[in-house]
């Protein structure tokens, strides 16, 4: 493989991961206020019946649904805000899925000359490789940051 099959490889994975971290960003704040909300709407169940009045049978606490949360979000603070924290992702993601790209794709190319070309072997072979490689990188850095 030459050096710019493996640029064009590493350019693909960023481009690839940064789209990805895009359009999953949304998605990814409605889960992070999900997870972190303490919000319960409560919901009672009134009768009402002829003979006594009204009577409450019992309250259920409910959490909110995404589609409320993201209606809540949108209402409150506006569409930008659906993509907070896309610059810190975006600063992990791109490097990582280049990364795991242009390993995955050498690889394969070294993979191919050992089994029969482009067989299951030579697939699950080289996502295990660069996953290795995409991880060794993850562990390098959090150890770089202590």
């Amino acid at each position: 493989m030459s050096q710019s099959d493996t640029l064009v490889h590493l350019f693909a994975g960023g481009c690839g991961g940064t789209v990805g971290a895009i359009l999953t960003c949304p998605l990814e704040v409605v889960k992070t206020r999900l997870q972190s909300s303490s919000v319960t709407l409560y919901i009672s169940e009134v009768q009402l019946n002829t003979m006594t009045g009204a009577s409450v049978n019992r309250v259920a606490r409910v959490s909110p649904g995404p589609l409320h949360c993201l209606k809540m979000i949108l209402e409150k603070e506006g569409s930008r805000s659906l993509f907070r924290g896309l610059g810190p992702n975006l600063v992990g993601v791109a490097p990582s899925r280049a990364i795991y790209f242009a390993a995955y794709s050498n690889c394969k190319e070294k993979m191919n000359n050992i089994f029969d070309p482009d067989s299951t072997q030579v697939h699950m072979i080289s996502a295990a490789m660069a996953g290795a490689v995409h991880r060794s990188r993850c562990c390098l850095l959090s150890v770089a940051k202590c």
